[in-house]
């Protein structure tokens, strides 16, 4: 008796040891470890984003206060934008110092040539460049008309309804071509 519990309890400790396997990962600890890592780079991001929202808020803030002196929607820039130039233009038409009457006048007049001037050259480009396509264009048809015509020779020739002499001559005619 005294073997048979020597025996049963030398079997629980060891089947004790031994079933104590290596569990598998648990679903749930690699969930956790995937959204661990998740949220510390949103967390790298928020902190990015903040710190670029600190540079806009700063620069917001000196336009507002420099320049502006009032609050405005900066996705409405492109009105404040041409308020203000429309604010300048016209307080330089209203009173514009001595002398600066016949600069504004001399500028506006070179704006207005360089403003013509560059129109010619854009048109003049606009006239090349649709040459240039239309040659390129031509070309390229010409050369895909004769690789066609180059295939139908050699099915002709393959067929034995031409003759090697005139295959040659022709072959020779729509190689130019290319």
């Amino acid at each position: 008796m005294k073997t048979a519990a020597a025996i049963l309890l030398i079997f629980l400790a060891s089947s004790q040891a031994f079933g104590q396997k290596k569990s598998k990962d648990d679903p749930k600890d690699v969930k956790i470890d995937s959204l661990t890592t998740a949220n510390a780079t949103l967390s790298l991001k928020i902190d990015t984003l903040s710190s670029q929202m600190v540079a806009y808020t700063g620069l917001y803030n000196a336009i507002k206060e420099n320049v502006i002196h009032y609050n405005f929607d900066p996705t409405r820039s492109e009105f404040l934008i041409d308020s203000l130039r429309a604010s300048r233009d016209s307080a330089l038409l209203k009173a514009p110092p001595t002398g600066m009457t016949t600069l504004l006048t001399d500028t506006l007049n070179m704006l207005k040539y360089e403003n013509k001037m560059l129109r010619t050259a854009v048109d003049s480009m606009k006239i090349v460049v649709a040459e240039k396509l239309s040659a390129a264009n031509s070309i390229e048809i010409e050369k895909a008309t004769a690789v066609f015509n180059l295939r139908q020779l050699k099915e002709l020739y393959d067929a034995k309804i031409i003759t090697d002499a005139e295959f040659i001559a022709l072959k020779k005619k729509y190689l130019e071509k290319l």
